[in-house]
């Protein structure tokens, strides 16, 4: 046997024997400590303006749309206490999911620097074809012989592939300690329900964020079902001082009352489960495609450790505003011009897309009817002639950027019928940057942030538009 053929078989033995970095485990809990909302050195500055901004799922095609909100942010200007303010510095809370999680987690990273027209984000992800990059990577036959491992899947060379082109190693521990609190959403596989990559999440597995790379983080959040494979992190249940917050015993007893919070307060206990010494994670558009659900909850309980609602009822909150960025598509497949059975892959595309649309519409929905009660609430209490029973009477804004926002029909379609792919032309690219820039310069609601002058009537109980034009 040559030794060129010696090496390569020795090479594709070990390649055998891949498997997924190793989460670290957490030896103590210490609250002061840890990728967590109250370690920020800012956190608790500056929150009379409270900015929740979320970034959908949809690969490149959402990746360029929160793009485009983001350069928006970066040029818009708020007044606040008699000055005027940078909108893009005031952000408090980035949630993200799939396509979205690039630009937030770049930008969370490298602040300013993805704006840089010769930057790596333009240039080596928006720009570049990263979907033939992770065929060429999964193709090679050394990669093909890790993939034999049973503890090394197609996600972990997709991890890699983000590392190299955009996070290098960085981990949750080089992420600035100041806002805006970056939320990193996945899907827990065996439950079902939002996983986000803080260390508030990482506690009950006594496993420490603080190690893990963003780029596993970025990977997990766009693992998108049968392209890739579940993502796995180690878990240690019991084997720190973990102890759960009080909220989660009162929860496991509200199930007639407060359903959800039953569900949330029985998914936290059963990270604690002794056998459970893995979590197997999926793409966050899964449970959640717009990266609302986490804000949500924060706005209509005090249990999360940053909740809105705690805020606004402690009157730290003048003005809250939730910008939604909704890259959704609505592409008509065309199997219902034909009697032909569509193909089990069409099948599986249409279970897996069509039930995260629905579920994206009620989540906006209940966003809406929440800041309704909310604001209704505030009005009722204003005419209470006893001052402790009034609310405090805060601004609230919601802003939603999505396609069909948009005023002609032709152009309206052109958006919703780009596909969900890590690869677009740049035309597409450009023209998505523009329109994202566009929806939110042309809410009426987002006008009504920048002027100064509150307009309830658009920001809360919705009001008939003639959508935005453009260009």
């Amino acid at each position: 046997m040559s030794r060129r053929l010696a090496g390569l078989l020795c090479a594709l033995l070990l390649a055998g024997c891949a498997s997924f970095p190793e989460t670290a485990r957490l030896e103590r809990i210490d609250p002061e400590t840890g990728y967590r909302y109250a370690t920020l050195a800012d956190a608790d500055d500056g929150e009379a303006l409270f900015v929740v901004v979320t970034f959908s799922g949809g690969g490149t095609r959402a990746a360029a749309l929160a793009y485009g909100v983001l350069e928006a942010l970066r040029d818009s200007r708020v007044p606040l206490g008699g000055e005027s303010r940078n909108l893009l510095e005031e952000v408090d809370i980035l949630s993200s999911v799939s396509g979205g999680s690039f630009t937030a987690a770049y930008y969370a990273l490298h602040r300013e620097a993805i704006f840089a027209d010769d930057g790596p984000f333009l240039r080596d992800f928006l720009y570049a074809d990263l979907e033939g990059r992770l065929k060429r990577r999964l193709l090679n036959p050394y990669h093909l012989a890790r993939l034999a491992s049973p503890t090394f899947g197609r996600i972990d060379l997709a991890d890699e592939v983000y590392q190299a082109t955009l996070f290098g190693d960085a981990t949750f521990a080089d992420l600035p300690r100041r806002k805006p609190f970056l939320l990193l959403n996945a899907t827990d596989m065996t439950k079902g329900s939002s996983f986000a990559f803080i260390q508030a999440q990482f506690d009950p597995l006594c496993a420490d964020l603080d190690g893990v790379t963003i780029s596993r983080a970025v990977a997990a959040s766009s693992n998108f079902p049968i392209a890739f494979t579940p993502l796995a992190l180690n878990a240690y249940p019991g084997q720190c001082d973990y102890r759960e917050p009080a909220w989660v015993e009162r929860g496991l007893r509200d199930l007639a009352s407060n359903p959800r919070r039953y569900y949330r307060a029985r998914g936290l206990r059963r990270y604690q489960e002794p056998n459970r010494e893995y979590v197997h994670l999926l793409d966050g558009g899964v449970a959640d495609n717009l990266g609302l659900r986490l804000p949500l909850t924060a706005l209509r309980s005090s249990d999360p450790p940053w909740s809105l609602l705690t805020r606004l009822n402690l009157e730290t909150i003048d003005k809250l505003v939730i910008i939604v960025v909704d890259a959704r598509p609505d592409r008509d497949p065309g199997y219902d011009a034909s009697p032909r059975a569509p193909g089990l892959r069409a099948v599986v595309n249409q279970i897996s897309s069509v039930p995260m649309a629905n579920y994206s519409f009620d989540s906006v929905e209940l966003l809406r009817q929440t800041l309704r009660t909310r604001a209704d609430a505030q009005q009722l209490s204003a005419r209470q002639e006893a001052p402790e029973d009034t609310l405090h009477a805060a601004e609230l804004y919601r802003i939603y950027v999505g396609f069909d926002q948009l005023a002609d029909a032709a152009t309206r379609d052109y958006f919703l019928n780009l596909p969900t792919s890590f690869h677009l032309p740049d035309a597409d690219v450009t023209a998505l940057r523009r329109v994202g820039r566009t929806l939110l310069d042309g809410a009426p609601c987002f006008q009504s942030l920048l002027s100064g002058d509150y307009d309830e009537a658009a920001c809360v109980q919705g009001q008939p538009s003639e959508g935005v034009a453009f260009p």
